[in-house]
């Protein structure tokens, strides 16, 4: 290669050495200069030998190093390119983009279309400003999205700012990820169906009354509402109803169950602002059936723990012969026999509301932890030894859920949050239960961020008493609705479930402070002992 550059030097060279052979000079000194410049033009040319011989080598050994380059990138399983301001990808990219994209050739093709799609202005004004600016550049790469979906792929994306001598690149690193988050999602819905059968065995009973009741409900008892009571009154009881019915399920790790009661509840959501029919709705009842969403679980469960653990394989004990029973003690024992043996008896069918709390407290520390949360502590006080009936409390047990959970997703902030404002990483819950003569006192709390009082403001601004507007049907602070939160109906429920036993609930809030709660319940409503 370097011969064919010095080509018309050689020639020239070699012109001048013959013209010296065959010509005599008669000026010595000429022909002695003549001979050094010859000389001089030999070294010179020489020196320009072995630099084209080294230039030969080094492109020689970049060629080389750029095939190894690229076949180090074509074997890595991964795809890499590069794109200017232009937004076209650049000639040089590995052979995986082609597996990746499914594509022949992605030379010249726009990145924005490539990997975001139509709907990609916020990922177009992002790259400007990074193209236009080199101020917070990396923060501003830190916004765009780090896994897409193509082709039913899932694609995880890193992004690397290049300043080469005039011009800035931006080069992308593709990962095809869509094996390793099946494998994930398999692992957590096992993880997760394995808590759900602890859950299950630990509060074997209650979950069993639930699923019965939830049953009978979707099968009967819907039915003779929606042809009994007026159609605004049977909608709102049927989205209550079901609210409190997801809460449940998911405190229990029924995720699916969770979901397709979330789903049906968006759904009479959004038709319920139609002037609808009653056979609208049965229509939409009947097309879903919401007796089959626990159908899932209920198949882990039989496959899991057997088709009886859910069923009457205990001794069930009629509890109005149990009353006779006790009738029959009072009766018949003196009193001082009598007390012990009615408070044993008692406890085989009432429970204990510090075994309601546990339960809550096993769910609110879960919880925190989907949510990336945490709980530092969640205290139980009771100066009282009160046992209820689990069939007159039911419900309003059941309601206790929302409470809960607006605590870890409403109240609680993120460790980071909580930090900044010289508060432990985890939130606090406190739960207190107490009586006087004629009333329990329920009071549960948390030292989170409070209620947004100024959401509440503009909702009613005419109220006089704005943080009571919470326990308004519909009324929620929440920005992002999703299956845990958001739908306006939680505090509501637990609400009239409270007035339904002649109760009331108090709430108080300050900023950054938290919530509380107090609820009333008088002990002229029945169903309780003293243990």
């Amino acid at each position: 290669m370097s011969e064919d550059i010095f080509f018309n030097e050689i020639e020239i060279l070699e012109k001048h050495k013959k013209f010296l052979e065959n010509n005599s000079l008669s000026d010595t000194k000429i022909k002695e200069n003549y001979f050094s410049l010859i000389k001089s033009y030999e070294q010179l040319l020489n020196q320009s030998k072995k630099i084209a011989k080294i230039s030969d080598i080094n492109h020689k050994l970049l060629n080389e190093t750029k095939k190894n380059l690229k076949l180090l990138l074509d074997n890595s399983e991964e795809g890499f390119f590069t794109f200017g301001d232009n937004f076209l990808i650049n000639r040089d990219y590995s052979n995986e983009c082609l597996n990746i994209f499914n594509k022949e050739n992605i030379f010249k093709e726009n990145v924005l279309y490539l990997l975001f799609g139509k709907d990609h202005e916020i990922e177009k004004k992002i790259l400007n400003h990074i193209f236009e600016n080199d101020e917070k550049e990396d923060v501003y790469l830190e916004l765009l999205p780090t896994e897409i979906k193509i082709n039913n792929k899932i694609l995880k994306i890193r992004y690397k700012i290049l300043h080469l001598e005039s011009e800035k690149e931006i080069m992308c690193i593709i990962s095809d990820i869509t094996e390793k988050k099946i494998l994930e999602e398999k692992l957590e819905i096992e993880k997760n169906n394995n808590k759900m059968i602890l859950n299950i065995i630990m509060y074997r009973d209650i979950v069993k009354k639930t699923i019965d009741d939830y049953i009978n409900y979707c099968t009967k008892e819907l039915y003779y509402n929606i042809n009994t009571i007026p159609l605004n009154i049977f909608l709102s009881d049927l989205l209550k109803k079901m609210h409190t019915y997801k809460g449940l399920f998911l405190q229990w790790n029924m995720i699916k169950a969770g979901k397709n009661i979330d789903n049906f509840e968006n759904t009479l959501n959004y038709i319920k602002k139609d002037n609808i029919s009653k056979n609208y709705i049965l229509n939409i009842i009947q097309q879903k059936k919401p007796e089959n969403f626990i159908d899932y679980e209920i198949n882990i469960i039989e496959n899991m723990l057997g088709k009886n653990f859910l069923k009457e394989d205990k001794l069930w004990i009629d509890k109005n012969k149990l009353l006779d029973l006790e009738k029959l003690i009072e009766k018949e024992l003196p009193e001082s026999y009598s007390k012990k043996i009615l408070i044993k008896l008692k406890k085989i069918y009432y429970s204990s509301f510090i075994d309601i709390f546990n339960m809550y407290k096993k769910y609110s520390y879960e919880l925190a932890l989907k949510f990336g949360k945490e709980i530092n502590s969640f205290n139980i006080e009771s100066n009282s030894n009160i046992f209820f009936d689990p069939e007159i409390y039911f419900n309003f047990n059941k309601s206790l859920i929302h409470i809960f959970r607006n605590i870890i997703v409403h109240g609680i902030e993120l460790p980071e949050e909580r930090l900044s404002l010289n508060k432990t990483a985890g939130g606090n819950i406190y739960c207190k239960i107490f009586e006087d003569k004629e009333n329990i006192y329920i009071i549960i709390s948390d030292d989170g961020k409070g209620i947004d009082i100024n959401k509440l403001k503009k909702i009613n601004k005419k109220s006089n008493n704005v943080l009571y507007e919470i326990f308004k049907e519909g009324v929620t602070t929440y920005d992002s609705p999703n299956e845990f939160a958001g739908k306006g109906w939680g505090l509501t429920i637990v609400k009239n479930e409270i007035e339904k036993l002649n109760g009331k609930i108090k709430i108080s809030s300050k900023t950054l402070k938290g919530t509380s709660f107090e609820i009333i319940l008088p002990k002229s409503s029945g169903g309780l002992f003293h243990g």
